[in-house]
């Protein structure tokens, strides 16, 4: 019968960070998963999702909700781009603030 030889093993880690942010009128909740893997003395980072809650006067409100009222308060097609931007700077935080350093 042959050998079994182990020629790899891969640790990664599962990474969950939780922001905060208040943009005056209203808050932002958010949470970052990535997935970490050591590549010697840095790490690399593969963000698997950004979830995004809004609160009003520190309540949750739900997502479809928050949607109609950014819709009605700053127009048509609006929406998606603020939700594009504000995930923008809560991976840009992650980065920042992440233990596991990219340099």
């Amino acid at each position: 019968m042959s050998k079994i030889k182990k020629i790899e093993a891969i640790t990664d880690l599962s990474v969950y960070t939780k922001f905060t942010k208040d943009e005056g009128m209203f808050q932002i909740e958010a949470r970052v998963y990535s997935m970490v893997t050591p590549r010697g003395n840095i790490y690399d980072h593969d963000i698997q999702d950004i979830e995004i809650e809004f609160l009003i006067n520190n309540k949750k409100v739900k997502h479809n909700g928050f949607k109609t009222l950014y819709t009605q308060l700053y127009g048509e097609n609006t929406y998606t781009k603020y939700y594009i931007e504000k995930s923008e700077e809560f991976e840009e935080a992650y980065f920042k603030t992440t233990t596991y350093k990219t340099k």
